[in-house]
């Protein structure tokens, strides 16, 4: 793999990454970067040409909601009732009549949220089966592959224990806005340093648009039971994606012998021309080592909200 991060983009050997490298940046353009950050720190200006206030994007749900206590209860009993069908299929031990306790308590904690533009990330639907699964699993370690802003990392902060620690990793964090107490943060790609987990019970979140192959053998040799996905796209939708985590998990379980004959495929994104090789995936059993593994559902007709990505959830064997 190489990383850049001044595109914050990480390429990889299972596609032509739309014929583009990695660009080099001159020491002077790293310095004069430096500048421009720091103006933009102290003075909450950006320097481009002309000084500009730094406007800020807050996403919709913040400021269209129910606070209908009636329908809020009817909402939150129907979400109730798709998290548990989605973890019917995975066994997990819960408690039903916790669930419904951590959706009320997701809500408060989302719109005192920190980060109030999700333009790129997790969404009110994504982040509220994250804060359940964590929940329930309690883990001992969080590793959070691919920060951007910070949301999901602040929806991690709040859903584990104190003693939880979160390796946070990313190659550049240009745009955080909100960091844990409870995190360890790495400005590299987690292969050049893996984390060192202080209890039993790891999890990973993977959000980093990079071969979710190559994160899935990652948390087979790490013993990373449970995942979570972002963006696991199938080969009907991943053209959606600017900068797809290819292959994907939905990719790599793909059962349809004459879309995995092919040698390769190509697609067009933002008119860009991209070429994916398939001989990795065919060579990945898939089923001796993924034990449960199940996309989040849709659920805008009881929020009001849409899902941001394919988001799923994975359990090793």
């Amino acid at each position: 793999m190489k990383f850049d991060g001044h595109k914050e983009k990480t390429y990889t050997e299972y596609w032509n990454n739309f014929s583009s490298k990695p660009k080099k940046v001159k020491i002077i353009s790293k310095y004069l970067r430096k500048i421009k950050k720091k103006i933009t720190s102290a003075t909450g200006y950006h320097l481009n040409i002309s000084f500009r206030k730094k406007s800020k994007i807050i996403d919709g749900s913040f400021s269209s909601f129910q606070n209908n206590n009636f329908i809020l209860n009817s909402r939150n009993l129907k979400i109730n009732e798709k998290i548990i069908n989605f973890l019917k299929g995975f066994e997990i031990k819960f408690e039903r009549e916790k669930i419904t306790e951590y959706i009320e308590e997701y809500q408060r904690i989302y719109f005192d949220s920190p980060v109030k533009y999700l333009g790129s990330g997790f969404s009110f639907n994504e982040g509220i089966f994250l804060f359940c699964i964590l929940k329930i699993i309690k883990p001992t370690d969080v590793v959070e592959s691919g920060i951007m802003r910070g949301f999901s990392t602040y929806i991690i902060d709040k859903a584990t224990t104190d003693d939880c620690l979160i390796h946070c990793y990313d190659i550049s964090f240009d745009k955080i806005e909100f960091k844990s107490k409870k995190a360890l943060y790495n400005n590299c790609d987690i292969t050049k340093s893996p984390p060192v987990f202080k209890g039993k019970i790891p999890f990973a979140l993977w959000d980093d648009h990079v071969s979710q192959l190559d994160r899935l053998k990652f948390s087979l040799e790490n013993k990373i039971k449970f995942n979570i996905f972002d963006d696991d796209l199938s080969f009907l939708n991943f053209h959606s994606d600017g900068w797809p985590p290819i292959p994907t998990i939905n990719m790599i379980k793909e059962s349809n012998k004459e879309i995995l004959g092919l040698d390769k495929i190509n697609w067009i994104s933002e008119n860009r021309k991209g070429e994916m090789i398939l001989e990795q995936i065919r060579k990945f059993n898939y089923s001796d080592v993924v034990g449960y593994h199940e996309l989040f559902p849709e659920i805008f007709d009881v929020t009001g909200y849409k899902n941001h990505s394919q988001t799923s959830f994975l359990i090793t064997k």
